[in-house]
């Protein structure tokens, strides 16, 4: 009988050394997304949709040397201009940011409109998810394509009513240069 209790306790604990040591619970799942139901310019607009590496940006719309890749979505129309900020992590094939990151700072919303004559009231982010998976891991950084797809929800800042969400999902390309 003690046998039997010895035998299973070490069978029990084989079992357990060999789940805790496991590769894939190490491991983070890689995000979902198809490339079905892109988001295309508004007609009569320019769109774009890009990234770099080792960057962080300031405010709302500088771009500076950092340790992230950062993903920008730009659409322009007659006179107004709208960006979306991402940061993301360096490492890895794809990245998930939540509200957790969002309310963090990694994600920056921009809509400047020097020609209007009206006043709009800034919006900040504080809610929604981003996702991405490098489409083209065993190329060189300058040379992959990401698929994004994120969804914002803005609040006017001073104005808890107003809102807004943005929806982005499109494949991102390099902006840098690599020798």
């Amino acid at each position: 009988m003690r046998s039997k209790l010895i035998l299973s306790l070490l069978l029990l604990g084989s079992i357990t050394i060999l789940n805790s040591c496991s590769k894939q619970k190490g491991e983070k799942a890689e995000p979902a997304i198809d490339d079905k139901n892109l988001t295309t310019c508004v007609t009569g607009s320019g769109c774009s949709f890009l990234f770099t590496e080792q960057a962080d940006f300031e405010g709302y719309n500088t771009l500076k040397p950092g340790t992230y890749r950062v993903f920008w979505s730009t659409q322009q129309t007659s006179g107004i201009t709208t960006t979306l900020y991402i940061k993301t992590p360096m490492p890895g094939k794809s990245f998930s940011l939540t509200k957790t990151d969002i309310l963090a700072g990694k994600i920056q919303f921009n809509r400047s409109c020097p020609t209007c004559f009206m006043y709009e009231a800034p919006f900040k982010p504080v809610d929604g998810y981003v996702k991405g998976i490098n489409t083209t891991p065993n190329n060189r950084a300058d040379q992959t394509k990401w698929l994004v797809e994120a969804k914002i929800f803005l609040q006017a800042e001073g104005n808890p009513g107003l809102k807004d969400t943005v929806f982005v999902k499109q494949y991102f390309y390099p902006n840098f240069v690599i020798n």
